[in-house]
C-alpha cells in the first residue's frame, strides 16, 4: 500500500472504517511527508482522518497526536497522551483568558499580536475561529471601551449572547438609546449605522469591525458608506483595531503604513469540505431547468438526516421554496414529525402571526426559513433550533451566510443569485465556508446546482483614505485637512450651501446628498403648498405621510434598491398608517385577508395568509422598523431648516419616526428588541409597569429574580416569550 498523492489519500481515508498498524503508520508517515510540499494538503488529510473517529490503529496514536501538533491544529490533540515538550508547547497555546479553549498554531500568532498592542487585519476562511479572538481581547480585560461593528443584526444577537458572561465587567451596550457607564467599561455591539448615530461615547481604546471587505465599494454594497464613515468616527479615538474577513488577497498599503499594523492573509482550516456538482447538463427551457432542480434538491434532501442549509437568491425565493418543500415531505416521509421540541416557538406564530402560516407545518417537520423578513428574535431561534438539530433543513438568504455560526453538516447551492445580482466567486467561498463545524463536523458537504463562478480575488479598498471613486456621501464627513485635491473640487456645490444645511446633510450621510439636495429645492420651490402638507406633528394623516413617502420615493431611492413588494408611495404611506392603527404584524396581516383586494387576487385561503404573512413580515422589517424612519428623519431636517429660514412654523416628525421604528413602544422598553426579546413579550410587561422611565438594564435584571417566571406568566406571557426573557441572563 502507498500513495501517490493527495487525492489516493483521500480515497483511502474514506474506505475503511479501521486501519491496522502498518495501514496506520502508512497514512500518518504520507501525512506527516506532506508537511514540506503542501501544507494545505497535509492539513486537510489529517482532518479527515479524524473525522473517521478512532480509525488508526492505537499503537500510532501518539504520532497522530505529534502530527496534530505539527500541522498546528492544538484543539484537537488529545491532551491525556501528550508527553514531555508536546505537552509544553501545547500549554503554551492554551488561551490565557478563555477558560479551557487552546487556539491554533495562528490564532496563537494574532493573539499574541492583539494582546501586544498591534493593530490587527485578518483575511482567514470561515472555520480559522476569527471571532473567538474577539471574545479573547474581551475576555482579557485589557481595554475599558471597546466597539465591536458587525454587518448584520443577526450577528450582533449571536455576539451579544456569547459575550454576555462578561457583564459583571462591561456594561453591553446595544441600543443608541442607551448612556455608557461612568464606574465600568463599556461593550457597544453596534452596526456601522448605529456607530454613527450614537453621539455618547466615552474614549474608546479598541474597536473591532467583523467583515471588513464591506468597507470595500467595489462589492456595491450600500452599507459601504456608512461603515466607512463608522471607521472614520472610531479613528478619531483610537488607533488599535481589528478587522476581521474572508478571502482578501489585499489592503491599501497606505493604511497599511499609517497604523503600522500586521496584514495577515491566512488559509489556515479546521474543517475539510467536500464538493459536488449537481448541475444539471441536459438542455431544457428555463421553466424545465427550475422545476427539475427543485425536484433533484428535495429528493436529495429527504436522504439527508444531518443539519443542512439551502441557499436562495432572496427572502421570497427561499420562503416559497421552504413551503413547497413542506408539501412534498408530508408526501414522501409523513412519519417525520417534530412532537415537542418546537412546541414553544410554535405556540407563538399561531398566536402573533397566523394560525395556517406554513411556518408551523415547517417546524412541525424539522423545516424553516431564515431572512431579512424574520422578526430577529425569531431569526435567532431557529439557528439555536437548526444548531441543536431540532431543525434539519433550513432554507436561507445571505443573512444567514454572513457571519453567523451554524452547525451544518451540509450546504446546497440552489441560485446563482443575490438578489438581482450573480454571486461571484467571493460570494461562493462564503456560502461554501458555512459546510462543517470544527469538533461537530470535521468535513461539509457543498453541494451546487449551479456552475461555480470564476476564481477571483478581492483588493478592498478603504474609501476614506484612497478618495479616487469615493461618493459625496463619504467624502462630507471627512476633515479638510483629510480630502486630497480632487475631492475638495468635488465638493464645490456642498461648500456653497450654508452650515446649518451642512451639518443636516453630514447627519444623514447615508442616504444619497443628490436626493436630499432636490428635496431642499423642491420645498423652497413651493413653499404654500408643502408648508401645508409638512408642517405637522405627533402623528400624521394619509396626505402628510403621502408627500413625505412621493418626496423620498422620487430622490432617495436608488436604482435597484430592494422595495420589499412595495409597488408605490402612496402604498407605503397607506400601508404605514395600516401599521400605527393596527400597531402588530398580526393585526395587518388580519385586515389585509379580509380585504376584496386581496380575496381576488389570490382566491386560495392558504396561498393568501402564506403571501400577507410573508409581505407584512417583510415591510416591517425593511420599511417599518429601518428604512421609512430614516426618510421621515430626513424630510423632518430639511422641512425645519427650510421653513424656520423664511420664518414659517414647522412640522415636528420625531417623535413620529421614533414610535415606528419602535414598533410604537416606548423608548426605554424598545431597547428591550435589541435584547432579542419579542414585541408581544414588551407589550405585555409595559401593561402592568409601574414605574414608566425604569432603564431597560434594570428591567432585565428583574427578570432573573427569584419568582419572575411565574409573575411573566401571571401577566400573560407565554413559554416561548418566557425562555427568551430567561436567555437574557
Amino acid at each position: 500500500m502507498s500513495f501517490d498523492n493527495y487525492d489516493d489519500a483521500i480515497k483511502y481515508i474514506g474506505s475503511k472504517s479501521q486501519f491496522t498498524f502498518e495501514e496506520s503508520y502508512e497514512i500518518l508517515s504520507f501525512i506527516n511527508r506532506t508537511y514540506s510540499s503542501n501544507v494545505h494538503d497535509g492539513r486537510d488529510l489529517v482532518i479527515r482522518l479524524l473525522e473517521r473517529g478512532n480509525c488508526i490503529d492505537d499503537q500510532c496514536m501518539e504520532l497522530l497526536n505529534d502530527i496534530i501538533q505539527s500541522y498546528g491544529l492544538y484543539p484537537y490533540i488529545d491532551e491525556k497522551i501528550l508527553t514531555g515538550s508536546s505537552s509544553l508547547r501545547y500549554e503554551l497555546h492554551k488561551s490565557p483568558y478563555l477558560k479551557g479553549v487552546f487556539l491554533h498554531e495562528e490564532q496563537f500568532e494574532i493573539s499574541t499580536a492583539l494582546q501586544s498592542d498591534k493593530s490587527v487585519v485578518l483575511s482567514a476562511p470561515t472555520s480559522f475561529g476569527k471571532s473567538l479572538l474577539i471574545e479573547e481581547i474581551v475576555a482579557s480585560g485589557k481595554y475599558k471601551n471597546l466597539v465591536v461593528i458587525q454587518p448584520t443584526l443577526a450577528l450582533l444577537d449571536e455576539t451579544r449572547k456569547k459575550l454576555s458572561k462578561y457583564n459583571e465587567f462591561y456594561k453591553i451596550i446595544v441600543s443608541t438609546a442607551q448612556e455608557p457607564s461612568q464606574t465600568m467599561g463599556n461593550l457597544f455591539l453596534f452596526t456601522g449605522e448605529r456607530v454613527v448615530e450614537y453621539h455618547k461615547f466615552p474614549k474608546i481604546e479598541f474597536f473591532i469591525i467583523d467583515e471588513f471587505y464591506k468597507l470595500s465599494l467595489k462589492r456595491g454594497d450600500d452599507r459601504a458608506i456608512t461603515l466607512n464613515t463608522a471607521l472614520h468616527k472610531l479613528l478619531k479615538h483610537t488607533s488599535k483595531f481589528y478587522m476581521l474577513g474572508p478571502m482578501i488577497k489585499e489592503i491599501p498599503l497606505e493604511f497599511k503604513e499609517k497604523y503600522d499594523l500586521l496584514w495577515y492573509p491566512s488559509d489556515f482550516r479546521t474543517v475539510a469540505v467536500d464538493e459536488i456538482s449537481l448541475e444539471i447538463k441536459e438542455s431544457l427551457k428555463m421553466k424545465e431547468k427550475e422545476e427539475k432542480k427543485k425536484n433533484d434538491l428535495f429528493e436529495l434532501l429527504i436522504t439527508t438526516e444531518e443539519p443542512t442549509l439551502i441557499y436562495c437568491s432572496s427572502p421570497k425565493k427561499a420562503t416559497d421554496l421552504a413551503i413547497e418543500f413542506v408539501d412534498f415531505i408530508k408526501i414522501r416521509k409523513p412519519d417525520l414529525l417534530s412532537v415537542n421540541e418546537n412546541s414553544d416557538v410554535i405556540e407563538w406564530l399561531i398566536q402573533n402571526i397566523n394560525n395556517t402560516w406554513f411556518l408551523i407545518e415547517g417546524l412541525q417537520r424539522f423545516t424553516a426559513i431564515h431572512h431579512g423578513a424574520v422578526p430577529r428574535h425569531l431569526g435567532s431561534t431557529i439557528v439555536d433550533l437548526f444548531n441543536k438539530r431540532h431543525i434539519k433543513y433550513l432554507f436561507c438568504t445571505s443573512t444567514l451566510i454572513e457571519g453567523v455560526n451554524t452547525s451544518a453538516k451540509n450546504v446546497i447551492l440552489f441560485d446563482k443569485k443575490k438578489g438581482t445580482k450573480d454571486i461571484d466567486f467571493f460570494d461562493y467561498k462564503n456560502i461554501a465556508g458555512r459546510s462543517g463545524r470544527m469538533n461537530n463536523y470535521f468535513i461539509g458537504n457543498v453541494y451546487r446546482f449551479e456552475a461555480r463562478p470564476n476564481q477571483l480575488e478581492l483588493n478592498v479598498d478603504i474609501p476614506i483614505f484612497s478618495q479616487d471613486d469615493a461618493p459625496l456621501e463619504i467624502l462630507i464627513n471627512l476633515d479638510n485637512s483629510e480630502l486630497k485635491a480632487t475631492s475638495k473640487e468635488r465638493l464645490k456645490e456642498f461648500d456653497e450651501f450654508d452650515d446649518e444645511f451642512k451639518d443636516i446633510l453630514r447627519k444623514n450621510s447615508s442616504l444619497p446628498i443628490d436626493g436630499q439636495i432636490n428635496i431642499l429645492r423642491e420645498i423652497e420651490a413651493n413653499l404654500s403648498v408643502y408648508h401645508d402638507l409638512l408642517n405637522w406633528d405627533t402623528f400624521p394623516k394619509y396626505k402628510n405621510l403621502q408627500a413625505i413617502t412621493k418626496f423620498c420615493w422620487d430622490n432617495l431611492k436608488k436604482k435597484g434598491d430592494n422595495k420589499a413588494g412595495i409597488l408605490s408611495a402612496d402604498q407605503l404611506a397607506a400601508l404605514t398608517l395600516k401599521y400605527g392603527f393596527k400597531k402588530s404584524v398580526k393585526g395587518v396581516i388580519d385586515e389585509l385577508f379580509e380585504e376584496q383586494y386581496w380575496k381576488e387576487r389570490i382566491e386560495n385561503e392558504r396561498e393568501r395568509i402564506n403571501y400577507l404573512s410573508y409581505f407584512v413580515l417583510n415591510i416591517t422589517r425593511h420599511w417599518f422598523d429601518y428604512k421609512l424612519p430614516k426618510w421621515i428623519t430626513v424630510v423632518n431636517d430639511i422641512q425645519k431648516y427650510v421653513f424656520e429660514k423664511h420664518g414659517l412654523s414647522f412640522g415636528n416628525y420625531s417623535f413620529y419616526a421614533t414610535q415606528l421604528e419602535n414598533g410604537f413602544l416606548p423608548n426605554n422598553l424598545a431597547a428591550l428588541l435589541e435584547y432579542d426579546i419579542p414585541h408581544s413579550a414588551i407589550v405585555k410587561i409595559n401593561k402592568t409597569l409601574r414605574a414608566r422611565n425604569i432603564e431597560p438594564e434594570d428591567l432585565i435584571a428583574s427578570f432573573s429574580r427569584h419568582g419572575a417566571e411565574e409573575r411573566l406568566k401571571q401577566i400573560g406571557l407565554i413559554q416561548y416569550e418566557i425562555n427568551k426573557i430567561k436567555s437574557v441572563n
